[in-house]
């Protein structure tokens, strides 16, 4: 057996050593358990940062898809709001909007804007004479004819009402829209329109007006000034194209003689 009173000779003769040894060990220990713990906590910190992140990324790229989800139900929904059902064109909300914007934007670059009014003659009579289901199909035929003649994608052709349409050009003078407008009724005019009840042939109208706007302009001058170009061309016996002056698009309209509903058919 072995003699404990020998092993143990040691611890009696250096106490302290054996106390500062137990308490290195100690310390060791203490320091080896905390790098562990701290390794561990340091890992699982990563561990969760990571995922974190790529929870985020997750999420950020979920909402990316929510958001242009939204953005093409909202761009339909516009394109919806401002599309007239019958002919596919602008219709008047768009036009209202889009005049007024032009018109800013003909100011602040100084550079001309036209704006043509468009009217199919005497569409009445094809109404009272052949039905409403040809008319529309005269609307519509005359409608994709002028977005065919539409060559940039800064012009827009808008159905004003019924009948009347409207061609907002930007960056366009006035020898550009009366030949745009020239060109429009040309084509309209060479060729008939399929019904329902056969060919029809057709004719339109046309008021012209181009200007740079002047700082205390406003939509409805370059409208007034483009409707009495139409009216004009009306009562000087339809099928052409009338430019209006330039330089006063508030003048007062002439005066109209006969039934005013006939005279804008």
């Amino acid at each position: 057996m072995p003699d404990f009173k020998l092993l143990l000779q040691p611890l009696q003769l250096y106490p302290w050593h054996f106390v500062v040894l137990a308490f290195l060990g100690a310390l060791f220990g203490a320091a080896l358990f905390a790098v562990l713990v701290y390794r561990r906590q340091l890992k699982w910190q990563q561990e969760t940062a990571e995922q974190l992140e790529e929870n985020i990324q997750t999420r950020t790229f979920e909402l990316q898809v929510a958001l242009n989800e939204l953005a093409d139900k909202n761009r339909i929904l516009e394109e919806q709001n401002t599309q007239d059902a019958l002919t596919g064109v602008r219709n008047r909300a768009y036009f209202d909007k889009k005049i007024q914007a032009e018109l800013k934007r003909s100011r602040r670059e100084q550079r001309p804007l036209a704006l043509v009014m468009l009217d199919i003659d005497h569409f009445k009579q094809i109404n009272d004479n052949h039905g409403h289901l040809a008319g529309d199909a005269v609307i519509k035929g005359v409608a994709e004819k002028i977005a065919r003649s539409l060559k940039r994608s800064s012009d827009y052709v808008c159905r004003y009402g019924g009948e009347e349409f409207a061609l907002i050009l930007p960056n366009t003078d006035a020898a550009g829209v009366f030949e745009l407008a020239e060109q429009i009724r040309l084509s309209i005019a060479a060729h008939p329109f399929d019904t329902e009840i056969g060919p029809l042939p057709v004719q339109i109208s046309a008021g012209c007006y181009a200007a740079v706007a002047a700082p205390d302009m406003v939509s409805t001058d370059f409208i007034h000034a483009a409707d009495q170009a139409l009216y004009q061309a009306k009562t000087a016996g339809r099928n052409q194209v009338i430019l209006a002056a330039a330089s006063d698009p508030a003048a007062p309209a002439p005066a109209q003689e006969g039934n005013p509903d006939e005279l804008v058919q």
